[in-house]
C-alpha cells in the first residue's frame, strides 16, 4: 500500500515535471521560432579591391562607414571584393552568396538593371543625389549612384611633349606618333577605364565629328596599350610614358599626399572640354534574405556622413549634391567646364553593341 502511494506521488512529479518543460518548450518556440533569431544577421558586400582604400587611414574610415552600421543595427557585414568583373561575378553566381553590391559602372548598372537578379528600392537620400548621374547609367531603381568622376589625361609637366600642347590635347593630336608614344591607354577589353576610353571615344567620333570610330585607332596606331591600371600607372610614375588616361582628380590626390605634381585635362575641339564621366552604382540583390537591412544601408551609404568621405578616400566626387568638396580638389579643372560623352551616345544602345566594338577594336590593334 505505502509501495502504490509513493509510486503514484512519483508519477505525479514526473507529469508536473514533463508539463513544465513542454510549457516552456512551446512558449520558447513561439517567441524565437528558429535558432537564427539568436544570431546576428550578416550582410554580404560584393565590391572592389581598392574600396575606401586610397585615404590616409583607410582602416579607421572603414570602420566609421561599416563599423557603426553594424553596431547600431546589430548586425555582421562581410566585405567581398574581386578584381574582375562586379556584374559577371553577380551573374555567374545567379546573385547568390551576396546582398549588396558596391561599384558597378554605367554599362554594368544599366545590364544589371535589367537582369531580374537586383531588387528595385526606394532611396530615403534621392533628392540630394546628383540627378545627371541618373541618365548616364538608367538603372531604374535597381541601381543608384554613389559617386562618379570625368575620365581625362594625367600628363608629367617635365617630358617630350610640351605642356601647352597637352592642355590643348585632342583625338586627333594622338593621330601624332611622337605624342601618341607618350599616351598610356589601358585594353578595353580587359580593363573598365580601357572601356571607357573606347565608350567616350566612339561617342566623340559618330555624334561629333560624324566619322566611323575606328578611323581613331588606325591613325593613331602608336598608343602604348596596358593591361589593367596598376600597370599604366608604374609606367607613368617611372617616366616611362608622359601621358595617362585617368581620373580627373588624380591631381588633387598627389597634391594631398605631396607627391610629384602633375595636370590632367580632358580632349579639346573646337573651343570645348569633352570627357566620358564614369559613375559607380550600388544595387542590392534579390537573392537577399535582409532587403531591410539593406535599404538602411544603402541609405546610410548615400547620407551625407558617409557620401563625405567619398572625395578624400576614394578620389572621386560623391553623388549625394550636398557634400562640400575639400580645397585639395580646386587643383582639378573644375568638372563643370567639362561636357560629358555619355550625353551623345545612348547606353541602351552602347550595352547592345560594346561586345561587336571590343571585337572590332581588337582586329584593327
Amino acid at each position: 500500500m505505502n509501495d502504490r502511494i509513493v509510486k503514484r506521488k512519483v508519477d505525479y512529479r514526473v507529469l508536473i515535471v514533463v508539463g513544465i518543460v513542454v510549457v516552456a518548450a512551446v512558449l520558447i518556440y513561439v517567441e524565437y521560432p528558429s535558432i537564427e533569431s539568436f544570431s546576428r544577421p550578416t550582410i554580404t558586400i560584393l565590391t572592389y579591391p581598392s574600396f575606401f582604400q586610397y585615404g590616409s587611414n583607410p582602416n579607421e574610415t572603414l570602420k566609421y562607414i561599416i563599423g557603426n552600421f553594424e553596431k547600431w543595427y546589430d548586425v555582421n557585414i562581410k566585405i567581398v571584393t574581386t578584381s574582375g568583373d562586379l556584374y559577371q561575378q553577380v551573374l555567374e553566381s545567379k546573385g547568390k552568396g551576396y546582398d549588396i553590391v558596391i561599384g558597378l559602372n554605367n554599362i554594368d548598372s544599366y545590364l544589371a538593371a535589367r537582369s531580374g537578379l537586383f531588387y528595385r528600392f526606394n532611396v530615403s537620400n534621392e533628392s540630394y543625389l546628383n540627378r545627371t548621374l541618373f541618365s548616364f547609367i538608367q538603372g531604374g531603381g535597381y541601381v543608384v549612384p554613389y559617386e562618379y568622376s570625368a575620365l581625362t589625361t594625367d600628363f608629367n609637366y617635365s617630358g617630350k611633349i610640351p605642356v601647352r600642347i597637352i592642355e590643348n590635347l585632342s583625338y586627333e593630336s594622338l593621330y601624332n606618333r611622337t605624342i601618341a608614344q607618350q599616351y598610356i591607354v589601358e585594353n578595353p577589353t580587359v580593363s573598365i577605364n580601357g572601356q571607357d576610353f573606347l565608350l567616350g571615344q566612339i561617342a566623340f567620333y559618330q555624334s561629333i565629328l560624324k566619322e566611323n570610330w575606328t578611323l581613331f585607332w588606325q591613325k593613331s596606331s602608336h598608343l602604348i596599350i596596358t593591361e589593367d591600371w596598376d600597370s599604366g600607372f608604374s609606367l607613368f610614375e617611372s617616366g616611362s610614358a608622359q601621358m595617362f588616361f585617368s581620373y580627373q582628380t588624380d591631381p588633387s590626390y598627389n597634391e594631398y599626399f605631396n607627391y610629384s605634381k602633375i595636370g590632367t585635362t580632358p580632349f579639346h575641339y573646337e573651343g570645348k572640354n569633352y570627357a566620358w564621366i564614369q559613375v559607380l552604382g550600388v544595387g542590392i540583390l534579390n537573392s537577399s534574405k535582409y532587403k531591410n537591412l539593406d535599404m538602411e544601408f544603402v541609405n546610410w551609404f548615400l547620407g551625407i556622413q558617409v557620401q563625405q568621405q567619398i572625395p578624400l578616400n576614394e578620389w572621386m566626387y560623391p553623388a549625394n549634391s550636398e557634400v562640400k568638396l575639400p580645397e585639395v580638389f580646386s587643383v582639378n579643372p573644375p568638372i563643370s567646364s567639362i561636357i560629358p560623352l555619355n550625353s551623345y551616345l545612348n547606353i541602351s544602345l552602347a550595352s547592345q553593341n560594346l561586345s561587336t566594338w571590343l571585337l572590332e577594336w581588337e582586329e584593327i590593334e
